[in-house]
């Protein structure tokens, strides 16, 4: 192996160790893994799956930004999710013969990790450890999933509101896709958040009613929303309002829609 192969290989078990399924396993793992896989480039613009295709490969991005979205009624789309390094797509669905209901395209030139489901099961197979993994996530989802149908039945847009602010600013603060600062006046300056649609997505909501609970957060001087970002002005206060515990799991996953066959 030469230096350079040597180099990328590294960059590889890097992006793939960050993944739930695959942290903390043995670099043979890792390393099978890669041999099972390709690398797919995906230039800006370019969609990786269309909503009704049949899903037949696990992706994992080794870099780059995709946007998911659904399409709704006189072709509005409707954002649900970015995702970015590390991020996985398509594995709820690799297991029963489900498609696709949701559209996926790079916002960037995108380099992917791509698996065909048959190596992905052979995989399984050889290495138990990882199929433990997989029911543990999906369990771990499904909690989540319960918490956040009970959130939304229980619990008023203005408190779903608080919960995902706090959530996206511990996500930042872990290295997601967004990126917080601090300024002078103790601000917390969160960048690159996700948009309206997807914040509204996320609470369970519309648009026009998640606009609505920013503003009102903006006149009590709680936040300053500018297009990309949000300025949290009292954090301590946002958490008091919303008696929170950033330790608590994070109540937004994202899974894509499933349509069965």
């Amino acid at each position: 192996m030469t230096v350079k192969e040597a180099i990328s290989n590294y960059i590889d078990i890097e992006a793939i160790s960050a993944v739930p399924f695959f942290r903390g396993l043995k670099s043979e793992v890792l390393n099978s893994f890669l041999e099972y896989s390709i690398v797919k480039k995906l230039p800006k613009g370019e969609y990786l799956f269309m909503a009704d295709e049949i899903c037949s490969h696990l992706y994992i991005i080794r870099e780059g930004l995709l946007e998911l979205f659904l399409l709704g009624e006189g072709g509005k789309r409707i954002i649900l999710h970015h995702a970015t390094n590390g991020a996985l797509l398509g594995d709820t669905l690799l297991f029963n013969k489900g498609i696709y209901g949701a559209y996926a395209h790079a916002l960037e030139d995108s380099q992917l990790f791509a698996i065909e489901k048959k190596s992905f099961e052979d995989l399984v197979r050889t290495y138990p450890e990882i199929g433990i993994r997989i029911v543990s996530d999906f369990g771990n989802r499904i909690e989540r999933l319960k918490l956040l149908v009970a959130e939304i039945s229980f619990t008023d847009v203005r408190k779903r509101i608080l919960r995902m602010l706090l959530e996206i600013l511990r996500s930042a603060k872990e290295g997601c896709t967004s990126r917080v600062f601090i300024d002078n006046r103790n601000s917390i300056i969160l960048t690159n958040v996700p948009t309206q649609d997807e914040m509204a997505y996320r609470v369970g909501t519309v648009r026009e009613v998640l606009c609505k609970g920013l503003h009102k957060l903006e006149k009590d001087n709680l936040i300053s929303v500018k297009r990309g970002n949000i300025i949290i002005k009292d954090i301590n206060r946002l958490r008091e309002m919303f008696s929170a515990d950033e330790g608590n799991d994070n109540l937004f996953p994202m899974t894509l829609p499933i349509k069965e066959m």
